[in-house]
């Protein structure tokens, strides 16, 4: 039974088809209508060597295909063969223009394709909606709007190339063979194509933006713990050296009987606001410690442990050569360029398997400089996130210092770090 008049089903019926009717003509004027900005297109390469070859064989491609059309049309006598080389040159541009701009080389192509039947004499014969060589220019032009626009756009495309088709097969002066629904299956599997392409292109895009931004995350959490692990080592050291200025303070009236009572008293004050300054660093160490129920407690290493990293090193395999000086420096310095020797020796393991390894501590002036130069790996090595070099940057800082690190010329890795002598480190983490 038919739905009466003001039936809500049939008004609503209405209604969406009124929705689509409209949504599908901002969709074809969209398509039509040049205009917006084009994005990274995903066949781009950054050498700029590669995009100008890229563009060299679409044109010379584009070239060959309109000399073979212009000869055919030549020779059945539909046009003379240089009026119809220079009336297909276009066709060549729109292609060139599709690898930077897709939808306007869409736009350009489909143009001439349109008007090519109205401006050319027709054959004595029937001939296919669109012939093999406009075939050729079309579909490599389809499959890249298909890769590059949105899929929203792409069903617009192929809207606007199907009424193409509809338009050549029935409204032009050339006789044309009733091929009209495979021409229509032909537009849809090559935008289809292209869309699987773009689909896949954007999941690895989505894909690596992933990886990015985890390897952000897990570079600023390295950080993190490195600068916990940092302040953990510097309350070793400075405790040690807040404990020894306690004990000195407290003891100097028995060693020096003499001492005024003026001088006792600033000393039991000096001594009183040691102990509070130590008590005050543990509590503070105790929160950097409160995930970290395993923190090593074992005294701090410095440079005289240095050689255990080389030995280490050896044992496992690695072929070090060690230039080490014998230097007396400040034990926050030492366990510095213990930690730097460490992190690069490890870096030189995991990045170049198998690579020879020269290390050298040595004094240069009031500066102590650390290098570390690895070869080329024997086999290939993981890749980092780059924490280790942000730690041993941070590192070398802390003291007034600089690192470097970067590859060298014979295909290894060089990291030199300089660390000022005297500097005052439990002044700088004040």
């Amino acid at each position: 039974m038919p739905p009466f008049y003001g039936d809500p089903v049939s008004d609503d019926l209405a209604a969406d088809w009124a929705r689509a009717a409209r949504g599908t003509g901002r969709l074809v004027v969209q398509v039509l209508v040049p205009g917006g900005r084009p994005g990274p297109m995903p066949w781009h390469s950054r050498s700029r060597r590669a995009r100008r070859l890229l563009v060299a064989a679409v044109a010379a491609y584009g070239l060959v295909v309109v000399i073979a059309a212009s000869g055919t049309m030549n020779d059945d006598g539909r046009a003379n063969g240089g009026v119809a080389f220079l009336w297909c040159l276009p066709m060549v541009l729109a292609l060139v223009l599709t690898l930077r701009r897709p939808l306007d080389g869409w736009r350009l192509l489909s143009l001439w394709l349109l008007l090519t039947p109205y401006v050319l004499q027709g054959p004595a014969f029937d001939v296919p909606v669109l012939e093999f060589w406009e075939w050729s220019l079309w579909a490599p032009v389809l499959v890249a709007v298909g890769w590059a626009v949105p899929r929203r756009t792409a069903v617009g495309v192929g809207l606007v190339s199907g009424l193409l088709l509809v338009v050549l097969r029935y409204g032009t002066a050339w006789p044309t063979s009733d091929d009209l629904q495979t021409s229509l299956l032909v537009v849809a599997a090559v935008l289809l194509i292209g869309m699987t392409l773009g689909a896949r292109w954007d999941a690895r895009r989505a894909l690596a933006e992933e990886q990015l931004r985890t390897e952000t995350a897990l570079a600023a959490r390295g950080a993190l713990a490195e600068r916990a692990r940092i302040a953990r080592e510097m309350h070793d050291v400075v405790a040690h050296e807040l404990s020894a200025i306690a004990v000195r303070a407290e003891t100097a009236p028995y060693r020096v009987p003499t001492l005024p009572p003026e001088a006792r008293t600033e000393l039991a004050e000096m001594a009183a606001t040691a102990r509070r300054a130590l008590t005050e660093l543990q509590q503070l160490l105790g929160v950097l410690r409160a995930e970290d129920q395993q923190a090593d407690r074992a005294p701090q290493p410095g440079l005289t442990r240095i050689a255990d990293l080389v030995t280490a090193a050896r044992e496992d395999g690695v072929e070090v050569t060690a230039d080490l000086a014998e230097l007396d420096v400040p034990t926050p310095l030492g366990l510095t360029a213990f930690r730097i020797v460490q992190q690069a020796l490890a870096n030189a393991v995991q990045h170049a398997p198998g690579a020879p390894v020269d290390l050298a501590v040595r004094q240069e002036g009031d500066l102590l400089v650390v290098s570390v130069t690895n070869g080329p790996g024997a086999r290939p090595g993981r890749t980092g996130a780059g924490v280790g070099l942000l730690g041993m940057r941070e590192r070398a800082e802390l003291h007034g210092g600089t690192l470097s690190a970067g590859p060298t010329a014979d295909g290894g890795f060089a990291v030199r770090a300089e660390l000022p002598v005297t500097a005052d480190v439990a002044g700088r983490t004040a």
